[in-house]
């Protein structure tokens, strides 16, 4: 089966993340599934109005799936944030699109597949990543320093992550995002 993700995106690290997803693309070639699934990644201004969608061609046998990001969430969160954000919604978008066109793959075939692409996800920090496991080791009162050391992230991200656990809802656009802002757009 062929699993695709291509990008239409500039100045956050969605471009970066899609890289990393590179190999999940590869492996997905492997698979046995009755059908192909494209992903599109769109990070827009919210002022755009644009939806997620999706649509079955049957002809082709292809799930597309185009997902509309929010430019000021994402402006506003860390890598290791966007990376977790998007992987909780990919795979509960792809989990729930999947289960809407099961005349296409039975049960045991959807959930083969959503168990391929959950191990890979969570093997790979895209579900329940560093972001998740900082916050459960700063709840659990450990200290920023040792975080930081135990998931070999910088203090100021740790230090980030707890602000945020206290209810800091930050207005800038984070770090991550200004060395990215500089690079060349990701387009489709």
């Amino acid at each position: 089966m062929k699993l695709v993700f291509a990008l239409d995106t500039h100045g956050t690290c969605v471009g970066q993340l899609r890289d990393e997803l590179l190999p999940l693309e590869e492996l997905a070639n492997t698979w046995k599934f009755p059908y192909d699934i494209f992903f599109v990644l769109r990070v827009l201004p919210e002022s755009y109005g644009r939806k997620t969608s999706r649509r079955f061609d049957s002809r082709d046998h292809t799930l597309d799936l185009d997902i509309s990001i929010s430019y000021e969430q994402y402006q506003r969160l860390s890598k290791h944030e966007q990376r977790e954000v998007l992987g909780i919604y990919l795979y509960n978008y792809l989990s729930e699109s999947v289960a809407k066109y099961k005349q296409h793959a039975d049960k045991e075939t959807q959930n083969q597949l959503l168990d391929l692409v959950k191990k890979w996800m969570l093997k790979n920090n895209w579900l329940n990543g560093k972001i998740n496991q900082a916050r459960k080791l700063l709840s659990q009162d450990m200290g920023l320093y040792e975080v930081s050391q135990k998931l070999q992230m910088p203090l100021e991200e740790i230090e980030y992550i707890l602000l945020r656990m206290n209810d800091y809802e930050p207005t800038d656009v984070h770090p991550d995002n200004l060395v990215v802002g500089k690079a060349l757009p990701y387009h489709l």
